[in-house]
């Protein structure tokens, strides 16, 4: 497998991002629907997956759900996609090379953002719902992680949210840097899978299990108790992704441009050897 350098990962992001600002509206939304249901599908697989193992064994549900949730990210990754949290990251790292404006930056959270959760919450709906897959037996695992999700104080969800996204934004730094398709399915399984298995708040995966509770019919949450959860978690996986992370990134590994003195004395030492 090759990777490319700390370095030239920067520059990539930092090119992603520039690419990104250019997308046109209609193309920017899709794709962040798209990259919501992929996340959407992949939390399913996690509640299918773990939701009937019994307590006795333990955190081995936990485990087996945290191996199933990363194709989300996969999917992202390989067959393309918008993800807000992703983003967080490589926005950032693009405002930080001068690539972009903060102006790009914050309408492309807030317009992925709002793609990722028309996305989850149409898996929340026709597949979660209407196909009866996050219900019947399932349903107990829903409702226990969506109250797990809103019952989280203000400040315990906004510090969840930071540490989920440093390991979300790890994942796609390690995915990115990889040349090669095994490299970056492993690069986003592992990180994506610790965050789950920790039970970390992320904002585009709560929109599909909050609203898959709320269609349910057995929950009392509302939607306003979501939108409030969606706001906290949405500013720590930001803090999280783009000053936790990205920022730390691009002073260690971003490319350090020449001052007008250094290029002056470069020129000079050059015509000095030539001469």
């Amino acid at each position: 497998m090759g990777f490319f350098s700390q370095t030239e990962v920067v520059d990539i992001l930092g090119d992603k991002a520039k690419a990104k600002k250019e997308l046109s509206f209609i193309k920017l939304f899709l794709l962040s629907i798209l990259g919501g249901a992929f996340i959407a599908l992949g939390f399913l697989a996690c509640i299918r997956g773990s939701g009937t193992i019994p307590a006795e064994w333990g955190s081995f549900g936990t485990l087996i759900g945290g191996c199933l949730f990363p194709i989300g990210l996969i999917g992202i990754v390989l067959v393309g996609g918008e993800l807000a949290t992703g983003n967080m990251m490589t926005m950032a790292i693009g405002m930080f090379q001068k690539k972009i404006s903060f102006i790009d930056l914050i309408y492309n959270w807030v317009m992925v953002m709002l793609g990722n959760m028309v996305g989850c919450i149409l898996v929340a709906y026709l597949w979660g719902h209407v196909v009866g897959m996050t219900e019947g037996a399932f349903l107990d695992k829903t409702m226990a992680i969506a109250s797990a999700r809103i019952g989280d104080a203000p400040l315990v969800a906004f510090i969840s949210a930071i540490g989920c996204n440093i390991f979300v934004c790890m994942g796609v730094w390690l995915a990115t840097s990889a040349k090669d398709y095994p490299g970056k399915i492993l690069g986003a399984w592992f990180p994506v899978m610790i965050f789950v298995v920790i039970g970390f708040q992320h904002v585009v995966a709560n929109a599909f299990v909050i609203p898959a509770a709320i269609f349910s019919g057995e929950s009392a949450i509302t939607w306003w108790a979501y939108l409030q959860n969606t706001v906290i978690v949405f500013l720590g996986n930001a803090v999280g992704g783009a000053l936790a992370f990205g920022l730390p990134c691009f002073l260690m590994y971003g490319r350090k441009e020449s001052t007008d003195t250094e290029k002056v004395l470069s020129k000079a030492a050059n015509a000095a050897s030539e001469n």
